[in-house]
């Protein structure tokens, strides 16, 4: 059977319209983020812990850690392939020698312009056809949706 150029259209679940929607449109936008990263040599989400350096300088691993919401392993594994590209410099921690200090090099600054940029460009080509007004119920729609999501995970974890 030929294979179409059409994006398929996903899974829509009766029971959870708005969930199938929104994992579609996520879906769709980490494609386009994607591909926009791929120009620069990036991947999810080497970009965003640059601009994380750009933003907090000097950062301890478990802190990345913290704020990507990924294991450790995972973790270790984007930094040392940003080691590789020389993006990022680790360094043991001055105040405690079991862990380490995650910094950018000249080459992950200089990036980081590049990256600000193609993230423009994602948010204009997801996002230019709304409205200013739509904009901004989706943003607020989207952090509810977030907020509860959050909250429902953690109240998983203190079911018995």
């Amino acid at each position: 059977m030929p294979t179409s150029n059409r994006p398929h259209p996903g899974v829509q679940i009766a029971e959870a319209p708005l969930g199938s929607l929104l994992l579609q449109a996520v879906r769709a936008h980490a494609a386009l983020a994607a591909s926009l990263l791929a120009d620069l040599g990036l991947v999810a989400p080497q970009e965003v812990v640059l601009l994380y350096l750009q933003d907090h300088g000097r950062t301890p691993q478990s802190e990345l850690v913290r704020f990507l919401g990924r294991d450790r392993s995972t973790v270790t594994a984007t930094l040392q392939a940003m080691e590789r590209a020389e993006l990022i410099v680790r360094t043991p921690s001055p105040t405690d020698q079991r862990a380490m200090d995650v910094d950018l090099t000249g080459t992950g600054r200089d990036l980081c312009p590049r990256v600000r940029t193609a993230w423009a460009e994602l948010e204009r080509l997801s996002f230019g056809r709304l409205s200013e007004r739509q904009r901004e119920h989706l943003a607020t729609g989207l952090a509810s949706v977030r907020d509860a999501a959050r909250a429902g995970h953690e109240d998983e974890g203190t079911r018995p």
